[in-house]
């Protein structure tokens, strides 16, 4: 009998043994865990900044492009406005000598 309760009591403090063990070592994969979550969300971070400051920059690039194609485009429009006036100039020079020659006989 004190065998067997010597033998249980050996079984009882291996198993607490255990059990600190089991603790101590859920311990240490929960700060495992927590520092690889802390790194991931670091990681993410970053790559999120990168990302971030990469987008912005080909925003201004193709706001750049717009802007300088929208200036070229503006700088057509007021050459292409000038040569329809001068067109017109010498139309309206041509139409006005027409009428005058067709209202007043060649004397």
């Amino acid at each position: 009998m004190d065998q067997r309760d010597a033998a249980i009591r050996e079984n009882l403090s291996s198993v607490k043994d255990s059990s600190s063990e089991v603790k101590q070592l859920e311990e240490q994969a929960a700060a495992v865990m927590r520092a690889a979550r802390a790194e991931i969300s670091a990681a993410l971070n970053k790559m999120k900044k990168e990302t971030q400051i990469e987008v912005e920059q080909k925003l201004a690039e193709g706001r750049r492009k717009v802007k300088a194609e929208l200036q070229e485009a503006l700088g057509n429009l007021e050459k292409q406005k000038e040569e329809t006036i001068r067109a017109l100039d010498s139309q309206i020079a041509a139409l006005s000598q027409e009428i005058v020659n067709k209202v007043l006989p060649a004397a």
